[in-house]
């Protein structure tokens, strides 16, 4: 990720290529050999790039309102979630308390360290748009990604066709020649950098929209390597990610919860509001950035991201032995614990370590410590904007605040 203290440089790098491509090509080169229909296509084509970029940059990505508290589930909420859970269909409103803000955030929210306030489904902090994408602005930033992809290609298209016309003359004097120095120069480097832009952003738009189709965000995928990796070095059961509900069901949210296709390729589609009702697939209706739908694979007490197992007491690793065994992974699962335990005590040992330090070993640690693990591409979860220090658990809120909920 860039450095967000360079971010307004980076949105004028990326203005100044918008317009470099767009236009200089047109006006210097391409403009006598495109035909009217071409010329009209093209302009609506960067129009629509424009548009996207501009709201993806102030449209603000949403952040909880400041009195949102999770809901209190009694026993009847709780019957009525299981009832839901036969079908497969659920809504979670939990959340946690967010440190610096001193307030809940819900699920999927996070504190971003540059905004500096918590953001609704934050996907990450984007130094290109100085800007979090988020709940509010996610459909901008797809717009913008894939207007800008198709945009650059079908740029390199008419280029490329002048690289042609230039090569087959190549046998030609000088003077006959189907462009001057100046514009082979030009031509050169219009082309070079189409090339590397349309590959850069081609890469980015397809690496998103997986994610966006198989209902995750940037942030979730890091949390989703994560957990792939304690499952790998048998650290933790394996717990199915919960916001995945089918490819398109996953599409209309990120699209602001309506399956109109033509609304998600016009740029001047309406920004969804936060709290506002929407509805999901069959009858679930939820209030927008504060709950989200799940495919209720996991109990409604289990939570995502999966608990970070530096923090889990000797009772909580015993009970998450004793799920596993349970689904029926429990013999290979504990075997695989039992011997990593067994080689650490040996390294400790052969270190000459105290016995309470050996005694640390009955319980399996991931090395990285928490936040700080990097995934395969050597990121970290402050990588993607958000502000670790934040992300807090049930134990940081106040006792006040606390007292306030059960009143109620």
């Amino acid at each position: 990720m860039l450095d967000p203290r360079f971010s307004r440089l980076a949105v004028a790098s990326s203005t100044l290529l918008i317009a470099t491509l767009a236009y200089a090509s047109q006006l210097l080169l391409l403009s006598p050999h495109l035909s009217r229909a071409q010329c009209i296509f093209f302009n609506t084509l960067v129009a629509c790039v424009w548009i996207s970029y501009y709201r993806s940059i102030t449209t603000h990505p949403g952040s909880p309102p400041k009195d949102w508290a999770p809901p209190v589930h009694d026993g009847e909420d709780a019957e009525e979630g299981r009832g839901r859970a036969e079908e497969r269909r659920l809504v979670v409103g939990t959340g946690k308390w967010c440190r610096k803000c001193m307030g809940y955030r819900p699920v999927r929210a996070h504190h971003c360290r540059t905004c500096n306030v918590c953001v609704l489904r934050m996907d990450h902090h984007c130094p290109w748009t100085n800007n979090c994408v988020g709940y509010r602005n996610l459909p901008h930033f797809l717009r913008f990604l894939a207007y800008s992809a198709f945009t650059s290609l079908y740029l390199l298209t008419h280029l490329f066709s002048r690289c042609l016309v230039v090569w087959e003359a190549r046998n030609t004097p000088a003077y006959s020649s189907p462009h001057t120095l100046p514009q082979l120069l030009l031509l050169t480097a219009l082309t070079l950098i189409t090339i590397f832009t349309t590959f850069a952003l081609s890469i980015l738009s397809l690496r998103t929209f997986w994610s966006v189709t198989n209902g995750y965000t940037t942030i979730e995928t890091w949390e989703q390597d994560r957990h792939d990796a304690l499952v790998a070095r048998k650290k933790v059961p394996r717990q199915e990610f919960p916001y995945d509900i089918g490819f398109w069901d996953n599409l209309c949210s990120a699209f602001g919860g309506t399956g109109n296709i033509l609304s998600w390729a016009w740029p001047l589609s309406r920004t969804r509001s936060v709290g506002e009702t929407i509805r999901g697939s069959g009858d679930v209706v939820m209030q927008g950035g504060l709950e989200w739908e799940v495919n209720g694979y996991e109990d409604l007490s289990v939570v995502w991201p999966p608990v970070d197992p530096d923090k889990l007491s000797a009772a909580g690793f015993e009970k998450a032995v004793e799920t596993t065994v349970a689904e029926g992974e429990g013999d290979e699962w504990v075997e695989g614990v039992r011997r990593r335990q067994r080689e650490d005590l040996d390294r400790r040992r052969a270190r000459g370590e105290t016995g309470a330090r050996q005694e640390e070993l009955r319980y399996p640690r991931i090395a990285e410590k928490g936040w700080e693990w990097r995934n395969g591409e050597g990121e970290s979860l402050a990588d993607y904007g958000v502000e670790v220090e934040a992300e807090g658990d049930d134990e940081d809120v106040p006792l006040a605040v606390l007292m306030k909920r059960k009143m109620k």
